[in-house]
């Protein structure tokens, strides 16, 4: 698995990290700070051999046309 581009977004009070593969997917992830967010993109930047799984309740929003598809960490924001 192979990282082409990490992108740090801030929406609001939200953070979130976006991982497009060299393959075309992207995944999206939430952070509840702004610290947690850039230490994950940090992370990803190296080029992890995986990646956390996207949630099911955020893939679902993703379908229906939401902005945000994942969550790697974090509790409630």
């Amino acid at each position: 698995m192979e990282i082409s581009r990490v992108a740090l977004h801030r929406r609001g009070k939200r953070w979130g990290v976006e991982v497009t593969l060299k393959e075309g997917e992207v995944r999206r992830y939430r952070y509840g700070s702004e610290a947690q967010a850039r230490y994950f993109a940090a992370v990803f930047e190296l080029g992890p051999s995986w990646l956390p799984p996207v949630s099911r309740r955020s893939q679902r929003r993703s379908r229906a046309g939401a902005s945000s598809a994942g969550r790697a960490a974090s509790g409630p924001m």
